[in-house]
């Protein structure tokens, strides 16, 4: 036991097993769940709060309709998406991101897109 388990134990012996379990070391945390949403933003942000516009903009949105973003599966992330879940549509995708997920539609400045390369 840690010498925080003891200091607790010995104020308080009536402690439920539930109460000890908060005193866990971070290596015994269970790992997150691995996993991404897909996030298409569906409506245009003409007449939306400054509020809102901002929520999107943090997740990745805001310049293009129909561009997924991918957000990992964070309490912080289903939050901004449940507070922009009219202008949203969501994916759940399980493993890692698919590698359109990664594509640049536009070239760097002073350069041209000729072609796909796959």
């Amino acid at each position: 036991m840690s010498s925080v388990s003891r200091i607790i134990a010995a104020a308080r012996p009536s402690l439920t097993a539930s109460a000890r379990a908060y005193t866990t070391t971070a290596a015994e945390a269970p790992a997150a769940t691995e996993g991404y949403y897909k996030v298409t933003q569906t409506r245009s942000l003409i007449g939306v709060p400054k509020s809102t516009i901002k929520v999107l903009k943090s997740l990745g949105l805001g310049k293009k309709i129909g561009r997924p973003v991918f957000q990992p599966h964070e309490p912080s992330a289903a939050g901004k998406i449940l507070k922009v879940k009219e202008l949203v549509k969501v994916e759940n995708m399980a493993g890692p991101i698919p590698p359109e997920g990664f594509q640049r539609t536009r070239a760097t400045k002073g350069y041209k897109v000729v072609g796909k390369m796959f």
